[in-house]
């Protein structure tokens, strides 16, 4: 009897859409693989939205059941991390009413789990203070960006998405996602001119 050894290719292959089809009957297991790898991404999707880590993990959870709930009309016309990151982007914008936390605490926590993860021994207490200040200042100007272009925003500059992926989560073309982006980066520029010399 002739065993046949699968590579990691091949397992991870175990298509989307089979996950998918396994997923809309139920399958718990089969979703939470759909989505692990999508995880990490999301949450950052999310925390472009939140006011705190703590408002970003609630997103991404009303997100996650949100998609569950709406998986059986999933119709694998589009990719499934795709379909996810509308959802995210979707559930924030409509959560945003009961985020009630400031930005200025989300970049305090923020700034600090930064420092924890890199941390620079040489650093002056001036350029602390600075780093600080110029996080508030993002912060502040991400605010005043409309819904859709801090979308366009995080998803092409925080995310790497390409033009066509964040048309796809916008529901938009291509070059209305371009105009977004410059209209994005206009009004960043200009609220932060003081800080690029």
């Amino acid at each position: 009897m002739k065993a046949t050894l699968l590579t990691g290719k091949q397992v991870l292959q175990e298509t989307e859409e089979q996950l998918v089809r396994s997923a809309q009957t139920g399958n718990i297991a089969a979703f939470e693989r759909l989505v692990i790898s999508l995880e990490r991404q999301m949450l950052a999707v999310a925390a472009g939205f939140a006011h705190t880590p703590d408002d970003a993990n609630d997103i991404f959870q009303d997100a996650m059941l949100a998609a569950y709930r709406a998986l059986p009309n999933f119709k694998l016309e589009s990719r499934f991390s795709t379909w996810m990151h509308k959802i995210v982007v979707n559930t924030a914008l409509s959560n945003r009413r009961k985020l009630k936390r400031t930005w200025q605490k989300m970049s305090a926590v923020q700034a600090e789990y930064e420092h924890q993860e890199q941390y620079v021994e040489d650093q002056s207490p001036e350029s602390t203070v600075l780093d600080g200040e110029l996080n508030t200042q993002i912060n502040r100007a991400m605010k005043r960006l409309t819904d859709s272009e801090r979308i366009a925003f995080v998803l092409c500059h925080q995310q790497g998405f390409k033009l066509r992926e964040a048309a796809e989560v916008m529901n938009c073309s291509e070059n209305s996602v371009k105009v977004i982006l410059f209209r994005a980066r206009k009004k960043l520029k200009e609220q932060l001119a003081e800080y690029h010399s």
